[in-house]
């Protein structure tokens, strides 16, 4: 198959080469395309360094949608932009061809498509059209240049399309690539702000039910507190909601975009309560990964400790340190590592009779208890 399609013999006084500073042109555009990832500056960047390079009055990028058969522009020089059936005309013969068009005399050529030049009030005398190919070889646009200044495109005007189309269609693939990406990321970005949405509103103090003395009280206080990032002590009897409350204290203040991290304290056997809260480094033991603790991954936002009474004395002095110092250390590990955490403690058991006992720090309490909520029976 012949690498380009032509209506009539070429002037063999025409410079079948680019010159020197042609080629130099193409390198810098090149690195220009490289550079630019945002897909309507490329598309007129081509166009327009691409019409300067062959001496043409236009040139025009077109992409191919293949499901619905069609050649269309972003742009092009003049800032039109242009659909059109990728079955018609002179970029659509490169489309489907796959080749290289040269037609020096439009008018006097069948696949020229006179109903663009009616459009755009344009009179096409030339035409070169240039296929784009992606990496698999498959045609995903053209680059077409109409009226060479001075008679017809030349065969160095080709191998100059043909070398920007090369490079033009790595960066158009680039660029389509980064634009999906993005395409995705602002839509997971609005489905997740749908979501938040959706939690802040099931965690309104609206849906604490009751009507109650204490219940009006409760909602009361977290409305008092949401501009605030207080660590809070809620106690109660089991059963009574306190996460519920934990949650709506969250997603009523400052921090509700952040995370809200729960940890049953109870839930869990003495020798993993540690590393749960502070996370462990690679290698204490046979088999274990590094691992990060609710402490990290609640950072800038909220850690709901239940039933707190039920850690150990050395846990609770860890956790005392983090609030004191806003650093923890895993488990194994001699690092600092800084940490934004308001704490959330619940529980069921009376705290001053287990400090009686020995059983619970009496300074950690205090630090807990900047405010208390007792839930409603």
């Amino acid at each position: 198959m012949k690498e380009r399609m032509e209506s009539s013999p070429r002037s063999t006084t025409s410079r079948t080469t680019p010159s020197t500073e042609q080629l130099q042109a193409i390198l810098d555009l090149s690195r220009k395309m490289n550079a630019e990832h945002d897909l309507s500056a490329l598309l007129h960047l081509l166009a327009k360094e691409g019409a300067r390079l062959m001496s043409a009055e236009r040139a025009t990028t077109f992409l191919l949608d293949r499901e619905r058969c069609e050649l269309w522009s972003q742009v092009t020089l003049d800032g039109e932009s242009i659909r059109l059936d990728a079955r018609l005309g002179i970029a659509g013969a490169a489309a489907m061809s796959g080749q290289t068009v040269n037609v020096p005399v439009a008018q006097q050529d069948s696949r020229f498509h006179q109903a663009i030049d009616a459009r755009t009030q344009f009179c096409t005398r030339s035409a070169l059209a240039v296929p784009l190919r992606d990496p698999a070889g498959d045609v995903i646009g053209v680059l077409e240049a109409l009226n060479k200044t001075g008679g017809p495109f030349t065969e160095g005007d080709e191998q100059i399309a043909q070398a920007l189309s090369a490079q033009a269609a790595l960066a158009v693939n680039t660029a389509h690539l980064l634009q999906n990406l993005t395409q995705e990321r602002e839509r997971l970005q609005k489905e997740n702000v749908q979501l938040r949405r959706e939690v802040e509103e099931r965690f309104s103090t609206r849906n604490i039910v009751g009507t109650s003395h204490k219940v009006q009280a409760l909602v009361r206080l977290i409305d008092q507190i949401r501009d605030s990032s207080v660590d809070v002590l809620i106690t109660g009897e089991s059963g009574t909601g306190k996460e519920m409350i934990a949650k709506a204290i969250h997603y009523n203040s400052p921090r509700a975009q952040r995370p809200f991290v729960a940890l049953n304290c109870a839930a869990l056997p003495e020798n993993l309560k540690e590393s749960e809260l502070f996370g462990i480094e690679k290698g204490v033991a046979t088999g274990v990964d590094r691992r990060v603790g609710k402490f990290e991954q609640a950072h800038e936002g909220t850690l709901f400790l239940d039933e707190i009474g039920d850690l150990s004395l050395t846990a609770q002095a860890k956790i005392l340190r983090a609030l004191q110092e806003r650093v923890i250390e895993r488990v194994g590990g001699r690092t600092p590592i800084p940490v934004d955490v308001r704490i959330v403690a619940a529980t069921h058991i009376n705290l001053e009779d287990a400090i009686s006992q020995g059983k619970f720090r009496e300074d950690l309490y205090y630090r807990l208890k900047v405010i208390q909520i007792q839930t409603p029976a």
